[in-house]
């Protein structure tokens, strides 16, 4: 039997990813579309052919096995207990919240309540992240001396309410929302970091530019930097004692490699899919959880442990003293 579920909140996310990957997948149903506001949820009911709208989870909560919170983060908590209550399975989007407490408080309770809480860290699900994840467990790139992340372009996401603009509605800017990809796949590769150093270009507001420096176990350094404002290489190089490697960010089939002097490129998949073909992976891997009963790629755990990190960076940020003058655009401190 297909997963039967709802997509809870229609922004977006939703639109551009959740909804068409549930259609695109042979492993779940989409039963309806969820949102406070139902004359939104009606148009993209509409748009897609899905044939049932509501406002609430209490309305759909007999009628599906799980659901996809695709809702700004501040409101997740709420919703996922709720979910919870009900005994649905979730796949949220990222972050899980916005701080660690909430986080935590939310993995505990779907641990408690025995139901799969998986993770929308869709870049775990990339050909090249996976095929890099292979090599350095394999020891063939060696010990891994440094790590360097280059992320950025002038913001264009399509959101409805604005929230990764809204110090109202989270505590941070491109880190929490752009950032948690890089940083959960840096988790993913070396674990939790022994050190950090941060820099951003907040005054008090949200931070558009961010500079991070994070020392791992066994001397790996990783420097960080991301921007929302500056067209950034957006490249992942790790550099390692046998080899070096390269990966583009926007292209997951290709993977550069240097080793002995000569660089060569590496196929990893036959094309680079879209973004729907990576939210659909991601979906279907939270349904052979839910069948399987075994742990999704990317766990609540995982979700919990790139808050705290970002936590971590804005604890940081909170003791610096600010600049007397407002620097050039682009710039940290």
């Amino acid at each position: 039997m297909k997963l039967r579920i709802a997509i809870v909140g229609c922004g977006a996310i939703a639109e551009l990813g959740h909804i068409p990957a549930a259609l695109r997948s042979d492993k779940v149903t989409l039963v309806a579309l969820v949102d406070a506001d139902l004359g939104r949820a009606a148009r993209l009911a509409e748009r897609f052919g899905v044939s049932r709208t509501e406002t609430s989870i209490e309305s759909v909560k007999s009628d599906v096995d799980a659901l996809v919170i695709a809702t700004p983060p501040h409101i997740r908590k709420t919703l996922a207990f709720e979910a919870l209550s009900h005994g649905l399975h979730l796949l949220c989007e990222k972050p899980l919240a916005n701080n660690a407490q909430d986080a935590e408080q939310i993995a505990k309770r779907a641990e408690e309540a025995g139901r799969i809480l998986a993770m929308a860290h869709t870049h775990r699900f990339l050909s090249n992240r996976s095929y890099v994840q292979n090599l350095l467990q394999s020891g063939e790139l060696g010990r891994v001396r440094r790590v360097l992340i280059e992320q950025g372009e002038p913001a264009s996401w399509p959101t409805l309410s604005g929230y990764t603009y809204r110090r109202d509605m989270v505590p941070g800017g491109v880190l929490l929302d752009e950032g948690i990809h890089p940083l959960d796949m840096l988790l993913w590769w070396f674990g939790e970091p022994e050190g950090l150093s941060y820099e951003d270009d907040s005054v008090g507001g949200l931070e558009s530019n961010v500079r991070l420096g994070l020392q791992f176990a066994g001397g790996t350094e990783a420097n960080v930097r991301l921007s929302r404002t500056c067209l950034l290489p957006n490249l992942i190089k790790l550099e390692g004692e046998r080899a070096e490697v390269t990966i583009p960010i926007y292209n997951e089939a290709v993977v550069g490699i240097k080793r002995d002097g000569r660089n060569t490129n590496k196929k990893v998949a036959k094309r680079s899919r879209d973004y729907v073909d990576s939210v659909a992976a991601q979906l279907e891997d939270f349904a052979e959880c839910i069948e399987t009963g075994q742990r999704p790629k990317a766990t609540a755990e995982d979700g919990l442990k790139v808050v705290k990190l970002i936590d971590q960076c804005y604890g940081a940020r909170n003791d610096r003293v600010l600049p007397e003058n407002a620097p050039l655009p682009g710039l940290t401190w």
